[in-house]
């Protein structure tokens, strides 16, 4: 009976343990490959420079004169991105990610502003803050900075990947920086002889372009059916319904953004206007998905097409 208790609890854990055993060499295995092919690309490259005591490979190409962004700091970039093999998978570039069928609609391509700290790859973070503004550099992030065991997406586990990248901007406060973003674009309507800027308490700047009809303004619980074309300040489209369906909404049943709602409330049906909404009426500090990072103003053409 003992004998049989014995191999009754062996077997299992005997079991368990191979597994484990099987695991670990595996991922032994697959980290050796991932570093032959490392050595076979940095030689066909003829890549001598020495990695960082993190694995991480700087090679810069452009130092740059400006500040070097630090923790806490928003940045500015510019990237393309692809594993050892050359299979591009990331991009800011819009023709790049077109060329290597990648192109996302979710997506806004151009300048990527981020907390340094989001950059969701180790080695970004890394290779970022050894750079100065305006510089760029290539960065050969091993996978235990990249995406790791798991992969992500287009990136198979234990990837090596090459990022190209430039810094285009350090940002150290985010919020005076965004000031300054409105304040340059408003400065456009400086010599405008036909359109008045009225700058409201909540920050909403609204640019009437034809008045409309009727003695009629939006009020609580009012439907209005709206035709919109949301920007950034340098034009990069996020959002529209032009060539669509009206967007219909609710006045107070909190179903848009707060100065969305609070530029609609001062037009007259048929009217046109241009609104400038900051984050802070707008999606805030933390953005919105993919497209609207934080401390982002944003710029909305609308047509008020009906009030019910």
């Amino acid at each position: 009976m003992t004998r049989i208790i014995i191999i009754k609890y062996f077997v299992p854990v005997l079991i368990l343990f191979m597994a484990f055993s099987c695991d670990d060499n595996s991922d032994h295995l697959q980290k050796e490959k991932e570093m032959r092919l490392l050595r076979q690309y940095l030689e066909a490259k003829n890549i001598t420079t020495e990695p960082e005591s993190s694995g991480l490979y700087f090679i810069p190409i452009n130092e740059g004169s400006g500040i070097k962004p630090e923790k806490d700091h928003w940045v500015i970039i510019r990237y393309t991105a692809k594993t050892i093999n050359d299979n591009i998978f990331d991009t800011t570039d819009e023709k790049v990610a077109i060329s290597n069928n990648i192109y996302s609609a979710s997506i806004i391509y151009g300048n990527k502003r981020l907390p340094l700290a989001s950059a969701n790859i180790a080695g970004v973070r890394e290779g970022l803050m050894m750079m100065r503004e305006g510089g760029r550099a290539t960065l050969i992030i091993p996978s235990r900075l990249g995406y790791g065991s798991a992969g992500a997406g287009r990136v198979p586990a234990y990837s090596t990947l090459i990022y190209d990248i430039e810094l285009v901007k350090v940002i150290p406060d985010p919020a005076f920086y965004e000031k300054q973003i409105i304040e340059n674009y408003i400065a456009m309507y400086a010599d405008s002889a036909h359109l008045v800027l009225n700058e409201r308490e909540s920050g909403l700047i609204y640019i009437e372009i034809s008045e409309g009809t009727g003695d009629k303004f939006p009020e609580e619980d009012d439907n209005v059916s709206v035709y919109y074309n949301g920007t950034l300040t340098d034009g990069r489209v996020f959002d529209s319904n032009l060539g669509s369906s009206a967007f219909t909404f609710t006045i107070g049943a909190n179903q848009t953004i707060k100065g969305f709602e609070e530029g609609i409330k001062l037009m007259k049906k048929e009217g046109k206007s241009r609104l400038v909404i900051p984050s802070s009426i707008g999606y805030g500090e933390a953005g919105s998905g993919d497209k609207i990072p934080g401390f982002t103003p944003l710029v909305f053409d609308i047509k008020l097409a009906d009030i019910q």
